[in-house]
This record gives structure tokens, C-alpha cells and sequence, in this order.
């Protein structure tokens, strides 16, 4: 008898929606018991986070963890790869006055972090990382407290 394993997680970023008024709607299905891909996607809503919008996929490598339960497929401690297109407001202070403007950014970056699957397929995961913003010369931030569902 064959035991069917939820693979794809959709799950929100906590941290970002409630302090950042920035909600993040991130997907990601594990193909492999150490590996996964996803992608995620925010918008702000209003001035409180850095970004304006986001498109960020990633790849997960899952070194840490007990991977031998099938509740534990893709969990525990990960690296992640991650690129990113996105909007910013940047703040420019060289001039005689003030200025703010919005610019399209898009790099890659790198982020580290931790994910708990419960037995009843529950997803939590805490990251932190950033990425090199190649269009402007500058870095875009890669965090979040996420919760989420397995299906």
C-alpha cells in the first residue's frame, strides 16, 4: 500500500503582512526529500516596508532535520538560492534637495533558515538573507516568519 505525501505548501509571510504591511504569498512544492523550489510574491500596501513589489523564486537545499519520517520530507535547516525582481523606492540625498523615486531592481541572492512540518502537515519556517540588486548597485532583503499549509 502506497502512503500519499503532500508535497506543495502555500503559505503566508506573518512577519512581512503584519509589520511591514507587506503580504507575501509564497508556493513551493518539494520534489525531492532534500529539495524543493518555489516562489513567492508580495506587494506593499503602504509605505512601511522597503519594497514595492516582489517576484522572488528559490530553490531550498534541506540539510538539517529528520528526513527518514515521510511527515519530514523537505524540513528542518536549509540554504536557499533565490532571484528576485522587484520595486523599491530609493532615497536620494546627493543632490541640493531630497529625492524619492521608484526603480525596478533584479538580482540573486542567498538565505538560510529553519522549517517545521507538523503531522498534520502545518508548515512554519523563519529565513533570513538578501541578494545583490545588479540594476542599481544595491541589495534587496530576503526574510520572513512564514506559516502555512501542506497539500
Amino acid at each position: 500500500m502506497e502512503v500519499f505525501t503532500p508535497v506543495n505548501e502555500l503559505k503566508l509571510n506573518l512577519a512581512l503582512t503584519i509589520f511591514g504591511s507587506y503580504p507575501e504569498i509564497s508556493f513551493e512544492r518539494v520534489f525531492k526529500e532534500d529539495l524543493s523550489f518555489g516562489f513567492s510574491a508580495g506587494v506593499g500596501i503602504g509605505d512601511r516596508y522597503i519594497m514595492n513589489y516582489n517576484l522572488t523564486p528559490y530553490f531550498r537545499w534541506f540539510f538539517g532535520g529528520n528526513r527518514r519520517s515521510m511527515e519530514k520530507v523537505g524540513a528542518g535547516l536549509f540554504l536557499e538560492a533565490n532571484g528576485a525582481l522587484f520595486g523599491m523606492e530609493r532615497h536620494d540625498n546627493n543632490s541640493w534637495y531630497w529625492r524619492t523615486e521608484n526603480v525596478f531592481g533584479a538580482g540573486i541572492g542567498m538565505a538560510i533558515g529553519w522549517k517545521y512540518v507538523s503531522r498534520n502537515d502545518w508548515v512554519m519556517e523563519l529565513f533570513l538573507g538578501a541578494g545583490r540588486d545588479f540594476v542599481n548597485d544595491g541589495f534587496y532583503p530576503r526574510n520572513g516568519i512564514t506559516i502555512g499549509k501542506r497539500f
